[in-house]
């Protein structure tokens, strides 16, 4: 079943991002330095975040997700494979994927990742 977008109500776009062969491993295995990635993210583009949700595992890795006003972020770290999933769900209706892009570039240079393409979903009703 093919789906068509053209009469679709578009409820927005879902980035779904794998970073592999992360360089910046320090930063696989902090909680802190992660959510400030996400902040920083979430700041600059005006994202309303209403919760936090963190869980470390042992003996490493970590999930961060911030439940947000327009839908949702979260990381979810492989250090033992230099590897990060990352999503982001917003609802906003923007005119192209230029601000997906700016983000996961933004993503490519923090983590100092291989830099592939993202999967981008359009949501519709």
């Amino acid at each position: 079943m093919s789906i068509s977008y053209e009469n679709a109500l578009i409820s927005g776009r879902h980035m779904i991002c794998d970073l592999k062969q992360i360089e910046n491993i320090t930063l696989l295995n902090d909680v802190d330095k992660l959510k400030e990635v996400m902040d920083f993210i979430c700041d600059k583009y005006n994202y309303y975040i209403l919760q936090k949700i963190e869980h470390i595992f042992e003996p490493q890795g970590s999930t961060i997700i911030y439940m947000l006003s327009e839908s949702h972020m979260s990381i979810h770290t492989f250090p033992e494979k230099n590897y990060i999933a990352f999503d982001l769900y917003t609802c906003r209706s923007y005119p192209d994927n230029s601000i997906y892009n700016e983000i996961y570039d933004y993503l490519i240079t923090e983590f100092q990742s291989l830099k592939e393409e993202p999967i981008l979903i359009h949501r519709s009703f």
